[in-house]
């Protein structure tokens, strides 16, 4: 009985805009956070990264699991070892509950980074985007058509709504600014501050009014290496907030140097595994490990659950995966990759 009301509870949140307005989000955030923050773009080891993941979450609680997708490319150019431009190419897939309700966001970052001195770049970028959700009102069944045992679809639903899909695009628009320097030989930081969904679009599928929340992100990620043990500390945290929705994550990972590379190729030579523990306020303790592969990088995370709804979930949260190549074009020396 707990299961079927929180698997309610969450069809119905997917449903009207006014519970379904907080946007997706993923646990591995710090590995491409051009995601969030357009002012990203270009800040990466080498002049273009791939990244690709994928998100399950809620298997145990529904029958339809909420399920992510996502890629995106991001690249550096006009870099001629000071300020540079950066832009990218962002597309994510949400498809959610039994009404399948969908979202698909096609966007465009675009920033322009400028050096501060060696060491210490700030960007300020923009994202124009296509924003689209869909719903499928035939794969519904709703309250009122409730016989006391089971639904039945003979009965009148009363709804307004009728048994066709549902579909609404708008365009959609992000901005943030940027910062990534080295304070120190082995302390790099670097802070974020975006806007997103700036145009407040209209999201209803009916005739109310209803527009999209703006969403405010700050994050940030600082990387501490010990030069004898090898070993870089990585804390790293995101906050959001979107109208009445609210999320932290907080945590670090420890990233362990396996194979080391030379002084002019660095950070393409070397092999490392990390492995760390985050925690979203009030929902999961999340769980990850990485191996990167001399720019080749790929990874695993698992949410466990312990917010009130362990009743149906049985503390089975969500499975993410993500997969990320790096290139560097020429044999130009990676100083400046180092530093972002």
């Amino acid at each position: 009985m707990k299961k079927k009301l929180a698997l309610i509870a969450l069809s119905f949140s997917t449903v009207f805009c006014s519970f379904g307005q907080q946007d997706q989000h993923f646990s591995m955030f710090a590995e491409s956070p051009v995601y969030i923050n357009p002012a990203a773009a270009g800040f990466t080891p080498g002049d273009l990264q791939l990244f690709t993941n994928y998100r399950l979450q809620w298997s145990t609680v529904s029958d339809n699991p909420y399920r992510t997708i996502s890629a995106s490319a991001d690249w550096r150019f006009f870099d001629q070892g000071g300020s540079f431009m950066g832009a990218g190419l962002n597309f994510y897939n949400d498809l959610a509950g039994v009404a399948k309700y969908q979202t698909n966001v096609i966007s465009l970052p675009l920033n322009y980074a400028i050096q501060i001195d060696r060491n210490n770049f700030f960007s300020i970028g923009l994202q124009p985007a296509f924003y689209q959700r869909t719903i499928k009102n035939d794969e519904l069944n709703w309250f009122n058509q409730w016989n006391g045992v089971a639904y039945d679809q003979s009965i009148n639903n009363n709804e307004l709504i009728l048994s066709q899909n549902f579909s609404v695009s708008r365009f959609d628009v992000a901005a943030g600014v940027y910062w990534s320097g080295q304070v120190s030989r082995n302390a790099k930081l670097k802070l974020g501050l975006s806007g997103q969904h700036l145009t407040k679009q209209r999201i209803n599928f009916t005739a109310e009014d209803a527009k999209l929340y703006r969403k405010l992100n700050i994050h940030g990620q600082g990387e501490f290496r010990n030069e004898t043990t090898g070993v870089t500390i990585m804390p790293a945290f995101a906050a959001f907030l979107q109208g009445p929705n609210k999320e932290l994550l907080i945590g670090s990972n420890f990233r362990f140097l396996l194979k080391g590379g030379s002084r002019s190729t660095s950070y393409f030579e070397e092999i490392t595994f990390s492995a760390g523990t985050y925690f979203r306020v009030g929902d999961a303790l999340l769980v990850n490990a990485i191996l990167d592969l001399s720019g080749f990088s790929f990874g695993a995370s698992y949410d466990l659950n312990v917010s009130k709804l362990t009743a149906a979930s049985k503390g089975v949260g969500a499975m993410e995966f993500f997969l990320k190549y790096r290139i560097q074009f020429g044999t130009r020396n990676l100083r400046n990759n180092r530093v972002h």
